[in-house]
């Protein structure tokens, strides 16, 4: 039995539709630009489309690490996954509010998933970048109004 992801994003908002089991992907993450840090993602969601590769039903675990650009390494989430001989696809939101985001480099997400018996099945990864900008500098008043657009 195998996993496959079809689908996997970070974003800053998602939803699945309860009636139509549609997947809405708000401000997807490729990077945050900031002059300094510590910061925090006020919501930070890792949606995906996982797809069953072999008949039957399937009983195994989801397991989240996240690799920061220190080298730290944790496990962030987990969860349970069950489909039945009829699903083919499963579709999950899992949404991490206040995110801290305390070094500038690469943000890694490994997502493990494991069956029943512990064996790793498959795996996706998903990034984004902390990126140090410089401090934007005061606005100056432009020397002629623009003209009125109709």
């Amino acid at each position: 039995m195998s996993i496959k992801t079809q689908y996997a994003t970070l974003s800053m908002g998602a939803s699945v539709d309860s009636q139509t089991g549609n997947l809405s992907v708000f401000d997807i993450l490729e990077e945050i630009r900031t002059p300094q840090l510590p910061v925090q993602i006020p919501f930070l969601v890792l949606s995906l489309i996982v797809k069953k590769e072999d008949p039957g039903s399937f009983e195994g675990k989801m397991l989240i690490h996240l690799m920061s650009p220190d080298g730290d390494q944790q496990i962030i989430g987990s969860g349970d996954i069950r489909m039945t001989p009829d699903q083919g696809r499963m579709k999950a939101c899992f949404k991490f509010a206040g995110f801290p985001v305390a070094h500038f480099g690469s943000y890694r997400f490994v997502l493990s998933f494991v069956n029943a018996g512990g064996n790793k099945i498959g795996e996706t990864i998903l990034s984004f970048e902390s990126i140090q900008v410089s401090q934007a500098g005061p606005v100056v008043a432009a020397e002629t109004k623009p003209g009125l657009a109709h």
